[in-house]
């Protein structure tokens, strides 16, 4: 049987037979195997997909408790084949129970029902992401993100490896922690960046607000205000920075109001070159005299370059780190 963008709706809407049920089943134990439909479907779509399926796995799980038989969907497979779903989208989503021994042998701790999800980052552009409590996350590329399904308790703790800018949701009563392999930081609300990446000092800047850092294995504390800047030095001290360069590093991150009417989108991407200084470009001619209508208000470059990817049926990749480099999306 054939699996279509179709079949799988009718999937998530239990609507399929049973012959078709297990269509599906069969072919995400086969994943790699052959052309994948999911491309064709939307954003939402496939995390309705996903967490149907995680909602299955559960019940699985579930099931082998109480009878002692393994299902043999729970072989090592699932977890790799779990990662794969969202690589259409450039994006890897897994969900997994906290007590997980390993990705490919997972284990789930019998009373311990919360629920993490770990998203990466796998394309070449920043990606959004709204958390529980709708702050907002720009995830950079090869970064993972790992979060609690729900926040509950006094704290609403997240994980980071790699790069990510925060926009985080106020409550003084639940501060918020971005742990990572070598520093912590602890926030009320407020917005930041936190570079993270394995090998690599590990520093956070504050465009808003206040926050404060310090390293997992020394009792030393830093607390930093808009356009500071801290770093790990040899995993050892934290060197604070306030000179003027700070603002400069975060610029993309800065809130314009811009408004665009029937003009082409090379006039968009000048105009955004001259606010936010830094080179936005495409080098196709069609995508260049697209003409663009928009409205802009405080808004942060990441955002605009969103919108306009929307728009335009379009994507963007982050060259050498100093460049947004547009081309029109042929796979949609």
């Amino acid at each position: 049987m054939k699996i279509t963008p179709e079949l799988i709706r009718k999937y998530l809407n239990n609507s399929c037979s049973e012959e078709e049920r297990e269509a599906v089943d069969a072919w995400y134990q086969s994943f790699d195997q052959g052309p994948d439909p999911l491309r064709l479907m939307n954003e939402g779509e496939q995390d309705n997909l996903q967490r149907s399926l995680y909602s299955r796995f559960k019940d699985y799980l579930a099931n082998q408790n109480t009878s002692g038989n393994r299902h043999p969907l729970l072989g090592n497979r699932f977890a790799t084949l779990f990662f794969a779903f969202a690589s259409v989208a450039a994006l890897m989503l897994f969900f997994f129970k906290v007590g997980f021994n390993n990705q490919s042998s997972p284990a789930v701790a019998a009373n311990d029902s919360r629920v993490q999800i770990a998203f990466r980052n796998a394309g070449n552009s920043i990606y959004k992401k709204v958390l529980p409590d709708n702050s907002t996350v720009w995830l950079s590329p090869n970064s993972t993100l790992t979060y609690p399904e729900k926040f509950s308790g006094q704290y609403r703790n997240v994980i980071l490896t790699g790069e990510a800018f925060f926009e985080v949701t106020k409550d003084k009563k639940h501060p918020f922690i971005i742990s990572s392999s070598t520093i912590t930081t602890k926030v009320w609300g407020t917005s930041f960046r936190v570079r993270a990446f394995k090998n690599l000092p590990a520093e956070v800047a504050v465009m808003s607000g206040k926050v404060s850092v310090n390293p997992n294995n020394r009792k030393e504390e830093v607390m930093l205000l808009p356009n500071q800047k801290v770093t790990l030095a040899g995993n050892k001290h934290l060197v604070k920075d306030v000179s003027s360069d700070i603002k400069n590093e975060m610029r993309i991150w800065k809130k314009v109001s811009l408004s665009f009417n029937d003009v082409q989108l090379s006039q968009v991407f000048s105009a955004l070159n001259k606010n936010f200084n830094i080179r936005i470009y495409s080098s196709e001619p069609k995508l260049n005299s697209l003409v663009f209508t928009g409205d802009f208000t405080d808004q942060s470059l990441p955002a605009i370059l969103d919108m306009i990817k929307e728009s335009v049926n379009a994507n963007y990749a982050i060259e050498g780190g100093k460049a947004f480099v547009f081309e029109t999306n042929n796979t949609l």
